[in-house]
């Protein structure tokens, strides 16, 4: 569908649902129309919108404090906007990914879906203040063993390609999981020193 990117391997809450083809919007314009206003919102970053204000700066004290100000009102705004989002969080529908980036995702599911199955995703990306609505088709299935004894059965591994997904959002995935891999590598770097010194 689109351009391949990597992924990275971090649990994200998500929704999934089985849809009939029948069910799939006929294209673009009617698939946005469908996206509840939420996460609409949800893909406009304040924080790069604040970015671009820094030319204030020059205005000194008030350039300072009229940045101080917006600051706070986004913060706000991204607080009642999570809280909204939190209500289109469905618990009996709700999975953590395996890995996630801009061309697909995976996740551990109780039982298999058929390959080519259609679903409607909801991504919920706390680290972007952003959640996505999309729609995905079933690429392939894998066995995953339990991951530990309290689960009685073994899951499925699904990995999912996005179907219909605004272009907005796919960056969204794209820089979300360049950030998460950023603190993946600083993280395993940290506690490589940290053993060093240790051994030392």
């Amino acid at each position: 569908m689109q351009q391949q990117y990597f992924s990275v391997q971090h649990a994200l809450n998500l929704n999934v649902e089985a849809v009939k083809p029948q069910a799939l919007p006929l294209d673009q314009q009617q698939f946005e129309a469908e996206i509840p206003e939420p996460f609409r919102l949800s893909g406009e970053n304040t924080t790069e919108e604040l970015a671009s204000l820094r030319g204030l700066k020059p205005l000194g004290e008030a350039g300072e404090l009229l940045l101080a100000y917006l600051d706070r009102q986004a913060n706000k705004l991204n607080r009642v906007l999570s809280y909204v989002l939190s209500h289109h969080d469905n618990a009996e529908q709700r999975c953590q990914s395996i890995s996630f980036g801009g061309s697909e995702l995976s996740f551990a599911w109780d039982s298999a879906f058929e390959v080519g199955q259609a679903l409607r995703v909801k991504i919920f990306v706390p680290e972007e203040n952003a959640a996505i609505y999309c729609y995905g088709e079933v690429e392939r299935v894998e066995a995953r063993p339990s991951q530990s004894p309290d689960e009685s059965d073994a899951s499925s591994q699904i990995h999912v390609s996005y179907r219909w997904i605004r272009e907005q959002d796919i960056e969204l995935l794209v820089r979300a999981s360049l950030h998460i891999q950023t603190q993946q590598l600083k993280d395993r770097a940290n506690a490589r020193q940290q053993s060093q010194q240790n051994d030392q």
